[in-house]
């Protein structure tokens, strides 16, 4: 291993979660990254999160989309639900040879601007840039906030920013604007929206607010306002939170839940027991974004769809088939033999609905699943299902939002009073 890689890994050792992860998992990733010369896009990503989560001020989101699934991620801090209790793999990131990894830092309202600040301070001025995170030419600005004036004194709107950071100088790379905002800061601003980028001399991080991140921070100050103690975010594990709110408990206002038809639907599937709790709710996540415009809101419905694609021998893992792209990959990589390149080849196919292309390889996974011990009726089912039903992209994704709301619930449950005060 070169000598960035060494540290990065000497790093994740450190974090104080090597230990829950799976050691050949890492070195994996670790090959990964370094074969697609990414050491300074995590060593940067470390550094700037971990100054930020030392800030008592700022709140950071528990990671999006397939990052969680990245076992160096948690490792190093960067992301904060460990891979293996959502039930995910770094398959799908680092099995796409052409895929390029962004990392989402998500904050709450107060502390969006802090983030390219904290950017400025660690790796200089002319280092850090923001970005477009779209094309913004010709687009309808009504829904685009001001961030500052240029050096001629124009305004300069964004619909949101990306965090660009180049070690050797942005104005090496891309044209760019110095903005001067309200408080008086100043900084780079990137004067087009840049599409591709590899992350390996252009390091982009989207920089993301979330409402439900703001409104927790709120909650959480009243709470020490009032003298109150609680939970902080992360200091439990998944397998530690209180679920049994989410069958008896009032589910008003806590996203994803607040919807009378889905509180119906989860008070009828969560068990009377918390183990596997965000498993189940997971599933509950999965089932009504199959469902278009919501429409597995019924028991009924739930009950057909369970019959329908129940894949034997996991109906105790999945009770509801596969839902989610990871635990198709799972599967076929684990229990068929695919590798991770393969693995994300095949799912590909499914996801283009080309089952010509996908032959070779699900005649090779039928194989080795017959090989593995599985009954050739229940493998070839499997196999068959993933081109005939639908399939959501990423658990991981819904695994990020899934916390907030878990947490947010808890909240409700022990503080109703500070709980209504901010959301009134």
């Amino acid at each position: 291993m070169g000598v960035k890689i060494e540290k990065l890994r000497k790093l994740a050792e450190k974090g104080g979660r090597y230990h829950e992860v799976d050691a050949m998992t890492i070195y994996k990733e670790l090959n990964f990254i370094e074969h697609r010369h990414l050491e300074d896009y995590f060593l940067v990503a470390h550094q700037l999160v971990s100054e930020l989560k030392r800030e008592k001020n700022i709140n950071i989101g528990p990671g999006w989309d397939k990052m969680i699934s990245s076992h160096v991620c948690y490792s190093l801090g960067i992301s904060n639900i460990s891979p293996v209790s959502v039930g995910v793999d770094p398959i799908l990131i680092w099995g796409d040879k052409k895929k390029v990894p962004t990392i989402d830092i998500e904050v709450d309202e107060e502390s969006y601007d802090r983030v390219f600040q904290k950017a400025i301070e660690l790796f200089g001025y002319k280092n850090v840039a923001r970005m477009p995170v779209n094309d913004d030419q010709n687009q309808d600005l009504s829904d685009h906030a001001w961030i500052g004036t240029d050096v001629s004194g124009e305004n300069v709107y964004l619909h949101a920013c990306a965090l660009l950071i180049c070690l050797d100088g942005v104005e090496k790379h891309f044209a760019v604007d110095e903005i001067t905002d309200e408080q008086g800061n100043r900084m780079l601003c990137a004067k087009e929206f840049i599409e591709d980028c590899d992350n390996q001399k252009i390091l982009l991080f989207n920089v993301l607010t979330s409402d439900v991140l703001t409104r927790i921070k709120r909650i959480q100050k009243l709470l020490e306002n009032n003298g109150k103690e609680y939970s902080k975010m992360y200091e439990k594990t998944i397998e530690e939170e209180d679920y049994t709110l989410f069958y008896h408990g009032d589910l008003n206002d806590i996203p994803d839940f607040d919807n009378k038809s889905i509180q119906k639907v989860t008070m009828m599937l969560m068990p009377k027991k918390e183990s596997a709790a965000f498993e189940v709710l997971l599933n509950i996540q999965g089932l009504f974004t199959l469902g278009e415009g919501n429409s597995l809101m019924t028991e009924e419905m739930v009950a057909e769809y369970k019959q329908k694609h129940l894949l034997p021998p996991f109906h105790n893992l999945f009770p509801y088939g596969f839902l989610f792209a990871e635990d198709v990959a799972w599967f076929l990589h684990y229990w068929t033999g695919l590798t991770w390149n393969l693995t994300v080849e095949l799912l590909q196919y499914v996801f283009e609905k080309d089952e010509k292309k996908a032959e070779p390889l699900w005649l090779y996974s039928l194989f080795h699943a017959r090989n593995n011990g599985f009954k050739r009726d229940d493998s070839y089912r499997i196999l068959c299902s993933l081109f005939n039903r639908p399939l959501i992209r990423s658990k991981a994704h819904y695994a990020g939002r899934l916390y907030l709301s878990v947490y947010l619930a808890g909240l409700k449950h022990r503080f109703p009073k500070e709980f209504e005060t901010v959301t009134e």
